[in-house]
């Protein structure tokens, strides 16, 4: 929790140092108001505990693999306990504490070092079963309002990291066939889900989601008075309130958060700057002309501007040491741009890169796509290679089946992207 009041305080110190900082309010929802929710059935109830995974945490009141093996009678008390927490806008208190499970990011960071680490709440097993029958009533409202933001990929049906990265490349491939360049800007955001604020949450869930009466009450009972220790092993901290972030590993986080950053979408159309999303994974792109250059370069400022003072005034923290930028289009165009070489994020100035990491693919400057294939080569052989010290212990058939999940699922991850590129990188595969 320093962590984050110490995210929370840089966040206040910025928002003062703006210069004409840009006042924003939410838009009014329109359309139908959600107030109360449908009645849970006990068929339903067995169709989730059918699918759900049996995932066990430490904070389980009854084991998930029990509920599982005798869902017809769990399916019932489920049921009843849901209608009753649904129809009286309470989420019981006895759900509320999370195990934490600090894991590292990336293999080579310094595990001594706490931000070092991704915070995953692991819940219990029959409150996720209560989370994922109230967002059943609860996403087909969010994603019907016009208030969402859809070019949020994430936590949607039919939408993935895949179809996210195919829209960025799908504008950007047209801008370069009418001979305009794409200037694209990925930001990053310190502990995104860890600085959402519940009152602000819950205000544009009311004012822009048309959300109230007991399906309000239950998500103030959801969000209020939570508890969380951090568990490591056998070891486990003492229990510490939480009074902002919606959990990582929770079943409503993910939209929730959604909901908290939908009027990203209205800023940046106001600029006419494009924009796409996968949680907080967040580009901003707009296409370039060498007859009016310094408009389009004022138009994404200006917008990187508003969104700076948006985050500010709702406590997310803007990472501008990782952000980055870069110039897409064929050498020649971008030669014209070469006065472009860097990009104004938070009041800092972020040079352009010849290469970003977006979604796990990497992008280029030219889109050859030659170092992400290099990449996936790089890592399908190391693999491979680490296979070798069990080859003896196991069968041919499991070591194809280990191969194959090794391998082929980084083979297969957004090949889709690869359309249309050399012959020679195909053959690396």
């Amino acid at each position: 929790m320093s962590k984050i009041s110490g995210f929370k305080s840089a966040v206040s110190n910025k928002l003062v140092s703006i210069t004409n900082p840009v006042s924003f309010q939410d838009t009014s929802h329109t359309g139908p108001i959600l107030h109360t929710c449908q009645p849970v059935t006990t068929a339903e109830v067995l169709r989730i505990l059918h699918f759900v995974p049996p995932k066990s945490s430490s904070v389980d009141f009854v084991p998930p693999s029990l509920v599982k093996s005798c869902a017809a009678v769990f399916a019932k008390l489920i049921a009843e306990l849901a209608n009753r927490s649904l129809s009286n806008g309470c989420f019981l208190a006895c759900f509320k504490h999370a195990a934490i499970t600090p894991l590292l990011k990336k293999p080579t960071l310094d595990t001594f070092n706490p931000s070092s680490y991704r915070l995953i709440s692991n819940l219990d097993f029959i409150s996720k079963i209560l989370e994922r029958l109230f967002l059943a009533r609860l996403k087909p409202h969010i994603l019907a309002c016009s208030n969402f933001n859809h070019h949020q990929s994430a936590y949607r049906p039919r939408h993935s990291t895949e179809t996210s990265l195919l829209s960025t490349l799908d504008n950007i491939y047209r801008a370069s066939d009418i001979g305009s360049s794409t200037l694209l800007v990925s930001l990053d955001f310190s502990a995104a889900f860890d600085t959402i604020d519940h009152v602000t949450l819950i205000n544009r869930l009311r004012t822009s989601f048309g959300i109230t009466g007991s399906v309000l009450s239950w998500l103030q009972s959801y969000l209020s008075n939570k508890t969380q220790s951090v568990r490591i092993g056998h070891h486990s901290s003492t229990p510490t309130r939480c009074t902002i972030d919606v959990p990582q590993g929770s079943v409503l986080g993910p939209l929730l958060f959604a909901t908290y950053t939908s009027p990203i979408a209205t800023i940046t159309r106001s600029f006419q700057v494009c924009h796409q999303q996968y949680a907080d994974d967040t580009q901003l792109f707009i296409a370039l002309n060498p007859s009016d250059l310094s408009s389009g370069i004022a138009n994404l400022t200006s917008c990187l501007h508003a969104l700076h003072s948006w985050f500010c005034l709702n406590e997310m923290a803007l990472n501008p040491d990782k952000s980055n930028a870069m110039l897409l289009g064929t050498l020649q165009r971008s030669k014209t741009f070469a006065s472009v070489r860097s990009v104004a994020v938070a009041g800092c100035s972020v040079l352009l890169s010849h290469s970003i990491k977006i979604l796990g693919v990497i992008l280029d400057c030219h889109l050859s796509l030659d170092k992400h294939i290099s990449f996936i080569c790089k890592s399908a052989y190391y693999h491979i290679r680490s296979l070798r010290h069990i080859r003896s212990a196991i069968t041919d058939d499991m070591a194809k089946s280990v191969a194959s999940s090794l391998v082929c699922s980084r083979l297969d991850y957004a090949n889709s992207l690869l359309f249309g590129t050399t012959q020679k990188n195909i053959n690396r595969f």
